[in-house]
Formats: structure tokens, C-alpha cells, sequence
């Protein structure tokens, strides 16, 4: 043996003894997804997971395949237990360029326990829960005085109008925050199932048109043929399309065409909703996708969104393994669109090559 090799042999001795040596866990994995290295903390925090097995698979029976795909697919850091009653763990994944392994996963021990997430995820579902409780109640009143408009004087029709639009707003803004909230504890869930993304276009504008054609818009759905079934969450999806289609409604004056067309593209379904409207008041375009962002030019206009549905609907597109994005022109209008696996574990790496 040269020295060369002996030196070659050395470093990488060096290399796994301060792998080794590291407090955290440390995985490698090929471009299958198959572990191939494992440090000395993550045999001793992890020793179900060994070189050779497939990690995917071993972590949804660890955690729901949400927080899964949070992981290895948009590289968020998460956190769960690897067996039941077992401490909480940080994960984290990213790319590591190399011949044979693709990717390096980093696990170590969190500063707080389980009970403590559970105990802040319980409390906002039951400051959720008990806001929407009097909302309902608000709302269910003022439908009644609505009904009985007759006998009200103008005055009092439109403080009966301005109680609905407030509470639709508030409830909007209840539920979207209580979204966000289990989204930020990793516990937004998706009900997958074969989903007609075609028929969830026609819902939506089945609901939204009566509102729209009061603020003097009009609302166009095109179907483009043979769309496939996705695998989907359909009620998500359809708060998708509504979020963004209310988006194209509310911040648009009377006169404008908004439009919603669902096609085959590749390997994914693409939504687009688009309108001939104002155009988004941002320098920045991803600016809208923030929560409660308004643009410099952008008027006080319509409330009854909840500030934060774009963000929500970039959120739910996300856990779908989706896309998103948007165009715009001062004046000319604006354009979302939404590319959705037409094969949710492929992900959109075939779309991503059909759209380049």
C-alpha cells in the first residue's frame, strides 16, 4: 500500500470518527432513498434505522405521511417521536451532491417534550372551537333579521348587512388562522382519495357565482378534455380554488372577467384562475403569498377574506406535493396557477421537465 492510500485511508478515518463523535444523528441516503451511512448517535437514538433499509416507508410508521413529505420532499424541518411514548426528535434532509448518495438527514433531541406540542395544538383548537361557537350564533340572528327586512327601517337593513359581512369575514379569518396554527405543529392533515379536479372547478363556481355576479363580475369555467383523477384532499382542494378565486373577486372592481380553467399538462393537473382585472399592487409578487400583506397602492376594498388565504392556499398545495405560482401586470390582471401530480408519489419532477 502507498502512501497515498494510507493517507486517503486516514482521512476518512478521521471523517467517521468525528461523524462519530457528533451529538446529533446522521444519515445518509442514495438516490432510492435507501440509508447507506449511519453515525454512532444515530445507531444509538435509531437503531431501527440501519444501511440498506428504506427510510420512507420506516418514517410513515413513525408519523403521518404529511409530515413525511414535509421532510424529504419540501426539506422542512419537523418533529416526532420514532415510537410511541418515545421523545421528540428534530428531522431535517438536504441535498448532498455525490455519485452515490443523494441525500444527508440530521436528527437530534428537541427542547421541549411531546406534551408540551400537544398541550399548545389543544389550546388553539379549543380557542378555535370556541370562537366559532358565538360566530354561529351571530351569524344565525342576523339571517333571521335579514328574512324579516321588511319590517326594518333602511337604517336598520343596512347594520343587519354590515353584522353578515362582519361575521362571514371573522369566521373566515377563524378558520383560516386555526389551519395555519395546526400547520405550524406539523398537523394539518390531508384525507387523500381519488378527486375529480374538474368537478371541484364546477363546485366552486357553482358557489361563488351568485356573489360574484352581485358585485357586477362574471365568472367563466373551461374544461379541458379527458382530465385525469388525482389523488387529492377534494374539501382542501376546493378551498384552494375558492380562496383563490374569492382573491380575483374581492380585490377587483365590478366589470371584471375572472375565469377558472382546469387542463391536463404532462404529468400534473394545472389550474390556472386568472382575471383581466387591476393587477396585484406588489414589487414583489411572492409578497402575496405572505400573511396579511397588502401592497403600497392597495385600498381598504373588500374584507371578507381573512388576510391570510393565499398563504393558506400555498400551504395546502404544498402538502399536496404541488406548485404555485403568479403572474401579474398593473392593469391587465392577474394569474394563478396551481400544477398538482397527477401521480401524487412521482411528485412534480416529470412536470417540472413537460413545463421547461
Amino acid at each position: 500500500m502507498g502512501p497515498k492510500d494510507g493517507n486517503g485511508e486516514e482521512r476518512a478515518e478521521l471523517i467517521k470518527r468525528s461523524h462519530d463523535a457528533l451529538p446529533s444523528a446522521i444519515l445518509t441516503l442514495d438516490r432510492e432513498g435507501r440509508v447507506v451511512l449511519t453515525n454512532a448517535t444515530a445507531r444509538r437514538m435509531l437503531p431501527m434505522v440501519t444501511p440498506g433499509i428504506e427510510l420512507r416507508p420506516l418514517l410513515e410508521g413513525m408519523t403521518n405521511v404529511e409530515k413525511v413529505d414535509r421532510l424529504l420532499h419540501h426539506r422542512a424541518l419537523v418533529t416526532f417521536a420514532p415510537e410511541p411514548g418515545g421523545p421528540e426528535l428534530h428531522w431535517m434532509a438536504w441535498e448532498m451532491p455525490g455519485p452515490e448518495e443523494e441525500m444527508v438527514l440530521t436528527v437530534w433531541e428537541t427542547d421541549w417534550n411531546g406534551d408540551l406540542n400537544e398541550n399548545r395544538a389543544a389550546f388553539a383548537m379549543a380557542a378555535s372551537h370556541e370562537l366559532r361557537g358565538p360566530l354561529t350564533t351571530l351569524q344565525g340572528f342576523a339571517e333571521i333579521l335579514d328574512i324579516q327586512r321588511d319590517n326594518l327601517t333602511p337604517q336598520q337593513v343596512e347594520a343587519v348587512e354590515i353584522i353578515e359581512r362582519t361575521a362571514r369575514h371573522l369566521a373566515v379569518l377563524v378558520d383560516d388562522v386555526f389551519d395555519m396554527s395546526r400547520n405550524s405543529f406539523g398537523e394539518l392533515r390531508l384525507n387523500l382519495d381519488e378527486t375529480d379536479p374538474g368537478e371541484v372547478a364546477r363546485s366552486v363556481a357553482a358557489t361563488l357565482e351568485p356573489r360574484i355576479a352581485e358585485r357586477g363580475q362574471r365568472l367563466a369555467t373551461i374544461l379541458g378534455p379527458a382530465l385525469p383523477t388525482i389523488e387529492a384532499d377534494e374539501a382542501r382542494l376546493t378551498q384552494i380554488v375558492m380562496n383563490l378565486v374569492n382573491n380575483a373577486s374581492v380585490h377587483n372592481p365590478s366589470g371584471t372577467r375572472i375565469e377558472v380553467a382546469v387542463r391536463r399538462h404532462g404529468e400534473a393537473v394545472e389550474i390556472v384562475v386568472a382575471d383581466d382585472g387591476v393587477g396585484l399592487p406588489f414589487d414583489d409578487l411572492d409578497d402575496v403569498f405572505r400573511s396579511f400583506s397588502r401592497g403600497e397602492t392597495a385600498e381598504e376594498g373588500d374584507r371578507t377574506g381573512s388576510g391570510i388565504g393565499l398563504t393558506l392556499a400555498r400551504l395546502l398545495v404544498k402538502l399536496h406535493l404541488g406548485e404555485i405560482a403568479v403572474e401579474s401586470q398593473p392593469g391587465e390582471g392577474t394569474a394563478f396557477t396551481v400544477w398538482l401530480p397527477v401521480d401524487r408519489r412521482a411528485g412534480l419532477e416529470g412536470a417540472a421537465r413537460d413545463r421547461s
